[in-house]
C-alpha cells in the first residue's frame, strides 16, 4: 500500500498495543516502524534496477525481518529514545532525497527543500520532545512487531504481494485491494486523528482508535466478497461463451474497489474483461493478445529474462521493436484504458549489448499519456459506462 496508508495503520497498531501507556509517542513510533519495510525500494541506490525490483517487498516484508528488529528497535529506543529517533529520521529522508536526486534525477529543486524541510522539522520534534517512559524492552518489541508484521500482513492484499515467508519462495498476493483505496485509508485516517485529540488516559481514545482498525479491515474483508463475486461473474461468462484458459486472475481498478479486471490465460495469449458492480450488460472479453513467448527462447537463459520472468510470476507477454530490440510486458498492473489495444503500464525495452549479454531497461508506457482523460475513463467504467 501506499506510504500514507502504512503511517496511519502503524500509528493506530501502536497505539493499540502501547497507547495507554505512551499516548501519542506509541502513534509516533508505530508510524515510523509502519515506515521502515518500504526503505527497500533504495536498494536502487547499491544494485541495477531489475535486481533491486526483483528483491521489493522480500526480507524486508517478512515474518521473519519482524522477528529479528523488533527486540533490536527496542533496545535502541530503552537506551535512547531522542537518538533512535533522530538517526531513524535522518535515514528516511536522507536516503529520500538521495534518490529523488541521484536515481530520479528530479530538476525540481522544490521537491528536495520540501524533502529537507520536513526532515528538519522533525528533527526540531526530537530535540522539543520529552521522552520518559515506563515502557520496559517486553513491551517496545511488541509495539515494533506488530507496527512492522502489519505492514507486509496490508501489502499482501496488493497485486504485487509480499515475500512474507522469505526466505522461501513464495509471495503472498490476494490481490483485492488497489495499492492506494481512499475507501480504505481516509475513514482509518479520520479516526486515528480523533483518537489522537484525546489524552492517553481517557477511554475514548482507544474507543476511536479501535473503530478505525475495524473500519478498515472490515472494508477489507469486503474487498475480498467483491473480489469473489466478480470472479464469479467472470467465470460464468467464460464457461457460457466456451472460452478454454488455462488460469485466471482478478485485481481492482485503481482507487476503488467497484471495477474488476479479469486476466485470462489461454494456451497462446491473453484476454482482458472488466465487471463493475453497477454494470448491467453481460461481460465482454477483448480479442486474444498473443504471448509472444516464443521471442525469448533465443536469451531465455540469460540472467535478466530469468529476473523478469520471475518478477512477472508467468503474466507477460513479448512484442518486437525496432533495432532487434523486444518489448517485455507485465501485464499485472493492467493497461492504460479498457480498449484491448491499450498500452500496458509495466513494460521493460529488451536487447542484447555487443558482448552477447542480455540487458532491460523499464519503459514509459505511453509518451502522450494525459491522467486527466484516464480518470474521466475511469470514473465512466466505473459507473457502468
Amino acid at each position: 500500500m501506499d506510504s500514507l496508508t502504512q503511517i496511519v495503520l502503524g500509528a493506530a497498531v501502536g497505539e493499540a498495543v502501547l497507547g495507554k501507556k505512551l499516548g501519542n509517542k506509541a502513534m509516533l513510533w508505530g508510524a515510523i516502524a509502519g515506515t521502515i519495510p518500504d526503505l527497500d525500494v533504495y536498494i536502487k541506490l547499491f544494485t541495477d534496477p531489475i535486481t533491486a525490483t526483483e528483491l521489493h517487498r522480500g526480507i524486508s516484508h517478512s515474518l521473519f525481518f519482524s522477528i529479528l528488529f523488533a527486540p533490536l528497535l527496542a533496545w535502541f529506543v530503552t537506551k535512547s529514545q531522542k537518538i533512535t529517533l533522530g538517526v531513524i529520521t535522518a535515514l528516511i529522508f536522507g536516503f529520500m532525497v538521495a534518490y529523488s536526486a541521484f536515481v530520479q534525477k528530479t530538476e525540481n529543486i522544490w521537491v528536495l527543500i520540501t524533502m529537507v524541510s520536513v526532515g528538519l522539522g522533525l528533527l526540531a520534534l526530537v530535540n522539543f520532545a520529552k521522552y520518559k517512559s515506563t515502557a520496559t524492552h517486553k513491551q517496545w518489541s511488541w509495539l515494533f512487531f506488530w507496527t512492522l508484521v502489519t505492514h507486509p500482513l496490508l501489502d499482501a492484499h496488493t497485486t504485487w504481494g509480499t515475500q512474507f515467508f522469505w526466505p522461501f519462495d513464495y509471495r503472498l498476493a490476494y490481490k483485492n485491494i488497489f495499492v492506494a483505496d481512499p475507501l480504505y485509508t481516509v475513514p482509518f485516517l479520520i479516526f486515528v486523528i480523533i483518537a489522537m485529540s484525546y489524552k492517553r488516559t481517557n477511554p475514548k481514545r482507544r474507543k476511536y482508535n479501535n473503530i478505525g482498525l475495524i473500519v478498515s479491515s472490515s472494508y477489507m474483508l469486503i474487498t475480498l466478497v467483491l473480489k469473489g463475486i466478480g470472479y464469479g461473474k467472470f467465470e460464468a461468462v467464460l464457461t457460457e461463451k466456451k472460452i478454454d484458459y488455462i488460469e485466471m486472475d482478478t485485481r481492482p481498478s485503481p482507487l476503488n474497489s467497484i471495477l474488476w479486471n479479469a486476466q485470462v490465460e489461454t494456451e497462446r495469449g491473453f484476454r482482458m474483461g472488466y465487471y463493475s458492480l453497477f454494470d448491467n450488460k453481460t461481460i465482454v472479453f477483448g480479442s486474444e493478445i498473443p504471448k509472444n513467448h516464443e521471442l525469448l527462447d533465443p536469451i531465455k537463459d540469460q540472467k535478466v529474462v530469468k529476473q523478469l520472468i520471475h518478477i512477472s510470476a508467468g503474466w507477460y507477454l513479448v512484442n518486437k521493436a525496432e533495432q532487434d530490440t523486444l518489448i517485455f510486458t507485465d501485464i499485472r498492473f493492467g493497461q492504460l484504458g479498457f480498449e484491448n489495444d491499450s498500452p500496458f503500464i509495466w513494460n521493460y525495452k529488451l536487447w542484447v549489448n555487443e558482448n552477447g549479454i542480455a540487458e532491460a531497461v523499464q519503459i514509459d508506457p505511453a509518451d502522450n499519456f494525459n491522467i486527466g482523460e484516464a480518470f474521466n475513463a475511469l470514473g465512466k467504467r466505473i459507473s457502468g459506462n
